[in-house]
């Protein structure tokens, strides 16, 4: 049986990780998994609130998405995962899963200039685009500031030959096929 490939989508809000993850999952076969799709399952079953409520589901959403990921691990299936991990947190948990199963991974680093990401974030959070649930209870400039303070906190899991690095500040300017091929080669 072949090795599994865990492909980390990785990058702070607004660095476009939904874009890549939208060009890549449909011509892959692999197992996707996106953080936020969960976040939304649970806003929309357990209801939304504050920003402390938020940051609660937002802890859960890992855990489950956590979860997930090592059933597909531990089932030898590779797998595509979306989310803004934290470095601080994630790097750990990629350690801890890397001593329990025999794996690749590839992370697909997405980034662009903080003041780029923080406009992208409000663009994004006053479109139909966004679950309201993301942004409730919370005031959208001082919270688009706050995550461009805590920009380096989405820093790269990997590094090395695992890690490629995706310029996002212009979306044309990203080759999509290129990603896929280097994706493709990885969960093969």
């Amino acid at each position: 049986m072949t090795k599994p490939t865990l492909v980390l989508i990785s990058g702070a809000p607004g660095t476009g990780k939904t874009v890549l993850l939208r060009k890549l999952a449909p011509v892959l076969s692999v197992v996707v998994l996106e953080k936020d799709a969960i976040k939304e399952i649970l806003f929309d079953t357990l209801g939304t609130g504050d920003r402390e409520w938020s940051k609660k589901l937002g802890v859960t959403t890992f855990e489950l998405l956590y979860m997930l990921i090592e059933g597909h691990l531990k089932a030898r299936q590779s797998v595509l995962v979306e989310a803004g991990f934290h470095n601080k947190y994630a790097t750990s948990w990629l350690d801890e899963m890397r001593q329990k199963y025999d794996f690749d991974v590839l992370e697909l680093h997405c980034y662009a200039d903080p003041d780029t990401v923080r406009q992208r974030y409000i663009d994004r959070a006053r479109s139909d685009e966004r679950h309201p649930g993301h942004d409730s209870g919370v005031e959208l400039e001082a919270f688009a500031d706050e995550l461009r303070d805590r920009y380096a906190e989405y820093g790269s899991v990997t590094n090395g030959d695992s890690l490629i690095r995706v310029d996002t500040a212009d979306f044309t300017s990203v080759d999509y096929g290129e990603i896929t091929e280097i994706v493709r080669k990885a969960i093969r």
